[in-house]
C-alpha cells in the first residue's frame, strides 16, 4: 500500500504566522508574553506614509497609545493583543484636523474592546442561544465588552437583514403590566 504524501506549509517568521492566523498582512508583531494562562500578541500597522484623513497633507506621531483586545483563544489559550496604535498630528497649521488616531476595522470596530474576528464569533455564538455571559466566560472579558461588541455587530446584521419581517402583516400584543 502506497503512503500518500502530506504537504503543508511550514511558517517559521512570526509575521507570517500571524498573517495566516488573523489574516492582515500590514501588521508586524512586536513581541508574544505569556501572562499567567493568557498569551499577548503586541502588534503595530505598517504604514509607509502618515496622511492626515482632512487635508492629505503629511502627519507625524505625536503618540504610541497601547489599546488591549481580547481575542479568539488560539491552542486552547486565551488571547489578548495589545495594539499600539499611532496617534498623530497634522502638520498643516491650516487644517482644523490637529490630532488623530489611526484606527482599522479589520482589527476592531472603533469603542469595541474584542478583535473583530472575536467579535464576529461572539455574535454569532448569541444569535444561535449562548448568553452573553456564557461567551464572555468562554473569551476570559467582562459581559460588558461582550454586550458592546453585539450591539455593534448585531445592529449591522438586522438592519442588513431586509427580508426578515418583509412577509409580517400583523403584530399582536399579550397582556402589559403598568
Amino acid at each position: 500500500m502506497k503512503k500518500k504524501t502530506i504537504h503543508a506549509s511550514v511558517h517559521r517568521d512570526p509575521n507570517e504566522i500571524v498573517f495566516h492566523l488573523v489574516g492582515l498582512k500590514d501588521v508586524r508583531i512586536l513581541s508574544y508574553t505569556r501572562r499567567g494562562p493568557v498569551g499577548e500578541l503586541e502588534i503595530e500597522q505598517r504604514i509607509e506614509r502618515f496622511v492626515c484623513p482632512s487635508c492629505q497633507g503629511r502627519a507625524y506621531v505625536k503618540e504610541r497609545p497601547v489599546t488591549t483586545l481580547t481575542d479568539l483563544p488560539f491552542g486552547g489559550t486565551p488571547m489578548r493583543v495589545r495594539w499600539k496604535k499611532h496617534r498623530l498630528v497634522c502638520r498643516n497649521e491650516a487644517c482644523a484636523r490637529g490630532s488623530f488616531t489611526l484606527g482599522d476595522h479589520r482589527l476592531a470596530a472603533v469603542g469595541v474592546r474584542l478583535t473583530t474576528r472575536a467579535a464576529k464569533w461572539a455574535t454569532k455564538q448569541v444569535g444561535t442561544g449562548r448568553t452573553v455571559n456564557e461567551v464572555a466566560k468562554e473569551l476570559r472579558c467582562s459581559w460588558d465588552v461582550v454586550a458592546r461588541a453585539l450591539r455593534r455587530y448585531g445592529t449591522a446584521l438586522l438592519e442588513a437583514d431586509t427580508q426578515r419581517l418583509k412577509d409580517t402583516t400583523a403584530l399582536g400584543l399579550d397582556e402589559t403590566s403598568s
